[in-house]
């Protein structure tokens, strides 16, 4: 029996190291090169910063050929000034892990978690990561949007990516995910996409999303919201990136058929309209109490996650 519960359901594949301070689950293929880069329960061996970023630094490391990338986790909002990156929950990692595994086997892109791990944090808590694969020749969404802001984005490429971003969003929903944060920068595209190719979509940052049998109406309309009211927030700091017929086309993407579209966006909109004001209340409460420097409030330079 391992310490956690969550580690006994485990997918396929994965195998647990456990030391007086730390948690670690392993995929078998990638076990000997994490060994080999000094990664354990305790121990990050030859782990550096990325130039990557997220809500807070990236980190990595290299076995030959290949790139790992490691996400530590943080807390977001008041949480961050109270404890850190200290976690109670050290199962955290893990039921992403498991998550992760479930939209892959749904054919839902999303980069394999070939390592989760939690570490006993000096004093109390928990220090909590993932590892998983980097995806070469990648950028998130949000930085496609600050290029089309500029108007850099062939506009056909855009409409092309809006509607594959439908598609990706219904496809986590019909499958019982509610993403915790539902962004275009925990979205990676290929950036060949911005050349013409089909555009393939990855979601990232699972911690926190839920699985459900299924989702209500009211579910998936406040987790659509989540996305809308990024993307709003952006157009009215830094100018448009998108059309109204940018949404339609979104939404259909979202509803191909053609049924509840319209309801729905007319629901995500009306949502967002009642809870605006005092979301951004909220933000500038969090931001008197617990200033930061967070590349999500920044407006996206032309950087590739490659």
């Amino acid at each position: 029996m391992h310490s956690l519960r969550v580690l006994e359901d485990l997918p396929s594949g994965y195998f647990v190291e456990e030391s007086p301070k730390g948690i670690l689950a392993l995929h078998t293929g990638v076990a000997r090169a994490l060994h080999d880069a000094g990664y354990g329960p305790e121990q990050d061996g030859e782990v550096v910063q990325s130039e990557l970023s997220g809500r807070r630094p990236l980190h990595e490391f290299r076995v030959g050929d290949e790139a790992f990338v490691v996400r530590r986790f943080s807390h977001g909002g008041l949480l961050r000034w109270l404890t850190g990156v200290r976690f109670f929950d050290a199962e955290r990692p893990f039921r992403e892990l498991i998550l992760s595994e479930s939209l892959r086997r749904a054919g839902i892109r999303t980069p394999r978690v070939v390592a989760a791990r939690a570490r006993a944090a000096r004093g109390y808590g928990w220090l909590l990561e993932v590892v998983s694969r980097r995806l070469e020749g990648t950028i998130d969404l949000g930085h496609i949007f600050g290029r089309a802001r500029r108007g850099e984005v062939d506009r056909s490429a855009q409409r092309r990516l809006l509607r594959e971003l439908g598609l990706l969003v219904a496809r986590l929903h019909k499958h019982g995910c509610l993403h915790a944060d539902l962004t275009p920068n925990n979205l990676l595209v290929n950036l060949s996409a911005l050349e013409g190719n089909a555009p393939e979509l990855w979601v990232l940052d699972l911690d926190g999303s839920t699985m459900h049998d299924s989702l209500s109406d009211a579910q998936r309309r406040k987790n659509l919201r989540r996305m809308y009211r990024f993307v709003d927030r952006r157009e009215r700091r830094y100018g448009k990136a998108l059309t109204l017929t940018d949404y339609a086309r979104f939404f259909r993407g979202y509803d191909e058929s053609g049924r509840s579209w319209k309801a729905d966006w007319r629901a995500v909109a009306a949502m967002h309209s009642r809870r605006s004001l005092m979301h951004s209340l909220g933000w500038m409460f969090e931001r008197s109490f617990a200033p930061r420097t967070d590349p999500r409030d920044l407006e996206p330079e032309p950087a590739s996650r490659a």
